[in-house]
């Protein structure tokens, strides 16, 4: 059976929610195991046929130890550690063989319009990703939330099942080391 790793990061509980659906989408033909980006392993095993990340956007990008802070003072969000999240984990992960595929998911506001298409949380993991040399499985997908504290939007939960279905369906068609 293939195996899969979902790293997330999450500031306000809506990337773990949907770190968990994707999972739950997945886990019908690959068996899965979800970590946040501060547990994260140092090194991607062979085993892993499928490495998933992602996490809210903060600042337009994903989160850095300023805009972390940030969310704890501004926001109260609870992190135990504002200086290591998940892009630090993707700088740091040593990942020394190849066949792992990537795919990459972000959480962001549903309004404004223009902010919306400014958020590049996924676009930062997906070339981090790449800098590993994980060719990515799929283009990386957008849930929304209805405000920076969530709550995710009407259905965001359910698509996320969809889409982690989809991926496994990907993975079982594309052979390993195939970008």
């Amino acid at each position: 059976m293939a195996r899969a790793l979902i790293v997330f990061e999450s500031v306000f509980g809506d990337a773990r929610t949907i770190a968990r659906a994707i999972a739950d989408g997945l886990s019908g033909s690959v068996q899965v195991d979800v970590v946040a980006a501060a547990d994260g392993p140092a090194e991607i095993g062979p085993d892993v046929d499928l490495l998933v990340v992602g996490g809210p956007n903060h600042g337009l990008s994903m989160p850095r130890p300023s805009t972390r802070e940030g969310a704890v003072k501004q926001y109260g969000g609870e992190i135990p550690d504002t200086s290591r999240g998940l892009h630090e984990w993707l700088e740091a992960v040593r990942v020394p063989h190849s066949g792992t595929r990537a795919a990459a998911f972000d959480t962001r506001s549903d309004h404004p319009k223009l902010l919306v298409k400014m958020d590049r949380a996924s676009r930062t993991e997906e070339k981090l990703l790449r800098g590993h040399g994980l060719p990515l499985l799929a283009p990386a997908e957008h849930f929304y939330v209805t405000d920076a504290k969530g709550p995710l939007a009407d259905g965001e939960e359910d698509r996320a099942r969809r889409w982690g279905a989809d991926l496994a369906q990907a993975l079982a068609a594309q052979p390993a080391g195939r970008g």
